[in-house]
């Protein structure tokens, strides 16, 4: 699904990445309000949905950002390198992951399950915060870009 996104934006990952996010954040805010009050139906499809909300990205960034920073000029032609880098980038998702697990429990426990979803938004929109500048440059290439480079990275 995120490819064929991806290939109606141009291929213009990030963009797709914040797309993806903000429509994230607008069922985690309908999760939170609405929750308990909610059919069951309804809440599997919108758990469906947000999962895949949550998966193309994730895909997006653990394939094609490996696969740009392959042709940075730092790790050309070092397969040791980029497997550290694309580990890194793997590794500190699984890590963030993880220790956000482990405050849902806390969490609902003394607040309620709304208040897990809030901490989702926030996880989410900071998240969307930092890819920010990459959505910036896609969306407003500098002048002297001549759109070869995103020609030559589309996966």
């Amino acid at each position: 699904i995120v490819g064929f996104v991806s290939d109606m934006f141009g291929g213009r990952r990030a963009s797709v990445i914040g797309v993806f996010m903000a429509c994230l954040i607008i069922f985690l805010s309908v999760f939170a309000v609405c929750s308990e009050t909610l059919h069951p139906v309804a809440l599997l499809i919108m758990l469906c949905i947000m999962g895949i909300l949550v998966g193309g990205p994730n895909n997006i960034i653990t394939s094609a950002v490996a696969a740009d920073l392959a042709s940075h000029p730092s790790v050309r032609g070092s397969n040791k390198s980029l497997g550290t880098v694309t580990g890194l980038i793997n590794g500190t998702g699984s890590i963030t992951a993880s220790i956000g697990l482990l405050a849902v429990g806390p969490l609902q426990e003394t607040f309620g399950w709304g208040s897990v979803w809030v901490f989702l938004i926030g996880c989410t929109a900071c998240g969307t915060l930092l890819m920010t500048p990459k959505i910036y440059d896609e969306l407003f290439p500098k002048a002297e870009d001549d759109g070869t480079e995103m020609e030559s990275t589309n996966v």
